[in-house]
């Protein structure tokens, strides 16, 4: 199944990609998803290493087809894959229950922890955004990617604040006193 929009006037939303890379994700080969050796590769990617094969074929059939990413984009959207990757076979669910900050919150992730994921940059962003979602594999939670993604997608300031704020409401309303 592709994301692929139909044509050149309707693009394709962050949420149908989303669902997309989440339903490839959730089955077998055999099934129209990604291979184990597929998934293998994405969960053991790390930000800095060669991005593997199959990171490069989800970019360019179902993210970025018309390739008008830019590299600090490519990275971004390489970190997604491998985070819901690490979450598989359940990557994805929908709704204001799984929003990222109150799945951290209700599974007991630290506060210092929490707090270096929003507020760092660079490769100590792309570390604590992998070391979460490790975090929640091993909890088997999973969050809502469609408010996941923006996050770690957002380069510009303005848009990444929005997101980090967005992210520490929901963490501190719901982590337990």
């Amino acid at each position: 199944m592709s994301a692929k929009a139909t044509n050149e006037t309707e693009p394709v939303s962050l949420e149908q990609t989303i669902f997309t890379l989440a339903k490839l994700m959730s089955r077998d080969a055999h099934e129209g998803g990604l291979s184990s050796g597929d998934m293998a590769e994405l969960r053991r990617w790390r930000h800095g290493e060669t991005v593997p094969a199959s990171a490069w074929r989800l970019l360019v059939g179902i993210i970025d087809s018309e390739a008008r990413l830019g590299q600090e984009d490519e990275e971004r959207w390489f970190a997604v894959l491998s985070g819901m990757a690490q979450m598989a076979p359940h990557p994805h669910q929908r709704g204001l229950e799984s929003a990222p900050g109150r799945v951290l919150a209700a599974q007991g992730y630290s506060e210092n922890r929490f707090l270096k994921l929003i507020d760092s940059h660079d490769l100590a962003f792309f570390e604590a955004v992998a070391r979460t979602c490790r975090y929640l594999r091993a909890k088997g939670a999973t969050v809502d990617w469609s408010r996941f993604a923006p996050f770690i997608l957002a380069r510009n300031h303005h848009r990444a604040d929005h997101h980090r704020r967005a992210m520490a409401r929901d963490y501190f309303s719901h982590k337990p006193q």
